[in-house]
């Protein structure tokens, strides 16, 4: 390990980094470890969103959790036979909701359905940027 002077600060350190884009020999502290470059390099690289980005995460969680309940419903079906339920939905048609339920404790559903809607909305307004 030489010591030398930093190619981009100029500073007197270890310089134990070569930069992959420009080449310059840097220390430890002009080198940017998770993509390899020096810092002045980094700050012209275009910095990529990660895929998974928290509200996409909470959208493959609710089409996760949706596919698991209508896997559950089916499975009953096949298993119970012909077992009354109960529904609610919530439909949104640009601003104006639409809610609609079927079965003995439909008020309840359709209670449910209005509850978790909200939450979404709130999720949605708290997450927006």
């Amino acid at each position: 390990m030489q010591v030398k002077a930093c190619q981009l600060c100029g500073k007197l350190a270890p310089v134990t980094h070569t930069c992959r884009q420009c080449k310059r020999k840097v220390c430890e502290a002009c080198f940017k470890h998770e993509v390899g470059v020096c810092s002045k390099c980094h700050s012209r690289l275009e910095v990529e969103t990660p895929l998974l980005t928290f509200p996409m995460k909470l959208f493959l969680l609710g089409f996760a959790l949706i596919f698991l309940g209508i896997i559950f419903l089916i499975a009953s079906s096949i298993l119970y036979g012909n077992v009354q339920t109960t529904t609610g939905v919530v439909i949104f048609v640009g601003p104006i909701p639409i809610i609609l339920g079927s079965g003995p404790y439909s008020f309840l559903a359709i209670l449910f359905a209005t509850i978790l809607t909200i939450l979404g909305i709130a999720f949605f307004l708290l997450l927006r940027k």
